[in-house]
């Protein structure tokens, strides 16, 4: 098991201090992995626009990813898959880098670059509207800014598909040109590419593809009762759950995520080692805190100007882009009231405000400007006098070599977001403090940073009055106290910059490759057991009720195979069942697809209930039968559809099966080219027909247009097997794997435990709890057995 990164990383760093002279040096006590990698994020690590001569030339972006990431790209002929800008056009070559290009970028070339074509409208309602209206705000636990939009939500959807399928054209030219089967890295980066990972994984083309999925969240990741609000949160959750690790900057977000995932899709968890059970596969979820290029801020630091021009006055530095998640406004009052209740400081301190301009084209920014601009000048206008302003205030872009020495000559950096994924700001500012006496932290709690950073000084941005007295107490702070407290700060930044960050994923990834070719699972989760069971139905224990035990067959009781009569019922399964049958407390019924002749065959066991045809026909325990009455209207069109269907849909592998009632077209052993405009081809014959088509396991089902189905049908046996009032003396369970099972549990919600058997990436489900294969549900019926004897 991975120890947590956080105190291994501390742990190594006190024994090796200068270990980051080199980016890919092996590291002692960490095997490293070195990969083909292919990094996918939202923007490429530069954009393109047009120079005078109306060519396109590559203008660097900000930040700090490509300068750990990108030697590795570089390295191992990676490449990098990212949206170039509104400039470029589909075939454009991607330019190289200008000789005067000094930035981390300039060093990938064309040929590591992989653009991602969208529209600007798409790519509109895809960036400014899911991902920085919706996304932003909610993960920033702000979710009365938030915007629930579903054309926003579908071009997220469909820009993510965008994403996938060029990575997915990437990998099969990188595996072709390769002469070696070796594993490949793809990496995904922030909230914008959420759901990329489940379309590379089901890509048909892939499935022998040796990869693994990586994605890394570079913001704050929002507890359960703040994302439940998003509407298609079972997608987003089952997105993320495409990757084989997940990496966040803090612990707390960790256990956020698996929170979410226990509560919202009913996961299995292990809170102590980080991993999550989804399907019939474990996703490891690591703490991986980013670091800052400390040995370059400290270059910038020693060759940077001197920027503070009035001797005897100390500076607060404020550094953020102009975001109301930056918290300010609350910082500028901080200030207002702190000179209101010390006057001695008029004229002796100044705040530093430089705001980077952002999204300047949306109104809600427009009017923070307007508000920040409103803020300084009435502050400056109640304390100026002729020869100092309390603000000072910057509204742009400052250069990273300027900003250096902004660091380093101010006397407090003062850092208040409400909340904040991990803030390099404060990363940035240690790294810069060479002279003495050095600045003093102050930094929110509810900025990512903060949980590394303990001998920084806390404020929280929503209480005023802390800001203040944390501010006092850095002004008047001794200097051994400050040297002691950024010392040990810088010690740290130094030891786990961003190139150990990098470093320390390989590592993580590396450990998932060396397990891949293993059975992990039982190490990681013990196979579902009576103790699963004895939390999952813990309601049902108390009293001496009966027990009424629903159970679909294919895919529940029996495995899936390629076709329905190969299906067979397990040995034990069928023991069990049979023991089970014969005590009264128990009530057991079979609720299939299948006609209702044909799962008493497969099934054979007296004295409990079958449905056939998904309720439509019913065979009690006690002999009665039930019937749906099908109008023949009905019977004769369900003649005339399975003709049509084998006229002209059934190929390559497709076949109908005539189930009397009801008929299926099964597809599985259909090439995946084909299977698209057979399905189309079919739902239209099938909906022409006037029957209501619906997915199950790689087939499509094909009803009379009645309101009955599973749900009802489950009703209707409860209600004949025990009365009126069954709801008062029954405990019941619920098990199925199909999209016919969930009208059942939709109508049984509340008065059954219903538990869904699902291996699929993206399953939404309406069960209590989800389990990964049917060798669960044998545990299942063996822990009944155990607790409901005669």
């Amino acid at each position: 098991m991975t120890r947590h990164l956080c105190h291994e990383a501390r742990h190594y760093a006190s024994r090796h201090k200068y270990f980051i002279e080199q980016t890919l040096r092996p590291i002692s006590g960490f095997k490293m992995y070195s990969p083909k990698l292919i990094v996918v994020s939202n923007r490429l690590p530069f954009v393109l626009k047009k120079n005078s001569e109306d060519e396109l030339e590559r203008v660097p972006s900000a930040g700090g990813l490509v300068t750990a990431v990108g030697p590795v790209v570089i390295q191992g002929n990676g490449l990098w898959v990212g949206w170039p800008g509104p400039n470029y056009k589909s075939g454009t070559p991607i330019p190289e880098s200008s000789p005067e290009d000094a930035s981390p970028s300039a060093k990938l070339l064309s040929s590591n670059i992989i653009p991602v074509e969208i529209d600007q409208n798409l790519m509109n309602n895809f960036y400014n509207g899911c991902c920085n209206a919706t996304f932003w705000p909610l993960f920033h636990l702000m979710p009365d800014k938030a915007v629930f939009n579903v054309d926003y939500w579908q071009a997220f959807r469909k820009a993510n598909f965008l994403f996938a399928e060029t990575v997915i054209s990437a990998l099969n030219k990188q595996s072709k040109k390769s002469t070696e089967k070796e594993s490949t890295l793809i990496w995904l980066h922030d909230y914008h590419l959420m759901l990329a990972a489940n379309t590379i994984r089901e890509a048909p083309d892939l499935k022998n593809a040796n990869f693994k999925l990586a994605f890394f969240l570079h913001i704050p990741f929002p507890p359960w009762d703040i994302l439940r609000i998003f509407p298609w949160v079972d997608d987003l959750l089952q997105g993320l759950l495409g990757n084989d690790m997940i990496g966040f900057h803090t612990k707390d977000y960790c256990m956020n995520f698996i929170e979410c995932c226990r509560r919202g899709l009913k996961c299995r968890v292990d809170t102590e080692n980080l991993l999550v059970e989804h399907g019939a596969r474990t996703i490891k979820v690591c703490p991986l805190p980013i670091g800052v290029p400390y040995e370059r801020f400290q270059e910038l630091a020693r060759n940077a100007s001197n920027v503070i021009k009035e001797p005897g006055i100390k500076l607060i530095l404020g550094v953020d882009r102009l975001d109301y998640t930056k918290g300010i406004q609350n910082r500028l009052l901080g200030f207002q009231r702190l000179l209101e209740k010390k006057p001695d400081l008029i004229g002796k301190v100044t705040l530093l405000q430089i705001a980077v301009p952002s999204r300047q084209d949306v109104k809600e920014y427009q009017d923070l400007k307007e508000a920040m601009d409103k803020l300084v000048g009435n502050i400056n206008g109640q304390f100026s006098t002729p020869k100092w302003s309390p603000i000072r205030y910057i509204f742009g872009t400052v250069r990273q070599e300027e900003l250096a020495g902004y660091y380093r000559d101010s006397d407090v950096a003062l850092i208040t977001p409400f909340r904040d994924g991990m803030n390099l700001v404060a990363k940035e500012f240690v790294s810069c403090q060479i002279k003495n006496p050095p600045g003093v932290l102050i930094i929110s709690p509810f900025a990512g940073a903060a949980e590394q950073m303990e001998e920084a000084l806390i404020a929280n941005p929503y209480e005023i009055d802390d800001i203040v007295d944390t501010l006092i107490r850095a002004l008047e702070m001794p200097n051994d106290e400050k040297m002691l407290r950024i010392n040990y700060l810088k010690q740290r930044e130094q030891s786990q910059d961003v190139h150990f960050w990098m470093k320390s994923f390989l590592k993580v990834m590396g450990e998932i490759i060396e397990s891949d070719g293993e059975d992990i699972r039982p190490t990681l989760f013990h196979p579902v057991s009576f103790s699963d069971f004895d939390e999952y139905c813990k309601k049902i224990l108390q009293g001496k009720k009966q027990l009424a035990l629903l159970l679909d067959f294919d895919g529940t009781l029996a495995p899936i195979v390629k076709r329905p009569e190969l299906a067979a019922l397990p040995a034990e399964t069928k023991e069990i069942l049979t023991r089970l049958s014969q005590n009264p407390r128990i009530h057991i019924s079979i609720v299939s697809g299948r006609n209702v002749k044909n799962v008493m065959e497969m099934v054979g066991i007296k004295n409990i209930t079958y449905a056939g045809n998904h309720g439509m026909e019913i065979i009690q325990s006690d002999g009665n039968h039930f019937l749906f009455p099908m109008p023949i209207e009905f019977q004769e069109k369900a003649a005339q559809l399975v003709k049509d269907l084998q006229e002209q849909v059934v190929k390559e592998g497709a076949w109908v099966e005539n189930k009397g009632l009801t008929l299926t077209l099964h597809y599985r052993e259909t090439p995946f080219e084909w299977r698209t405009e057979i399905v189309s081809k079919a739902r239209s014959l099938i909906e022409a027909a006037g029957f209501k088509a619906s997915h199950a396991h790689e087939a499509l089902e094909a009803k009379p247009p009645i309101d009955w189905h599973k749900g009802r049908a489950c009703i209707y046996i409860l209600r004949t097997a025990f009365g009126l009032d069954w709801t008062e003396r029954l405990n019941i369970i619920y098990v199925g794997d199909d999209t016919t099972d969930e009208d059942a549990m939709r109508a049984l919600k509340g008065m059954a435990i219903s538990f869904r058997i699902t291996q699929g990436l993206s399953i939404k489900t309406s069960a209590d709890h989800r389990l990964p294969t049917t060798d669960c549900v044998v545990t299942l019926l063996k822990w009944v057995e155990k607790n409901f004897k005669e």
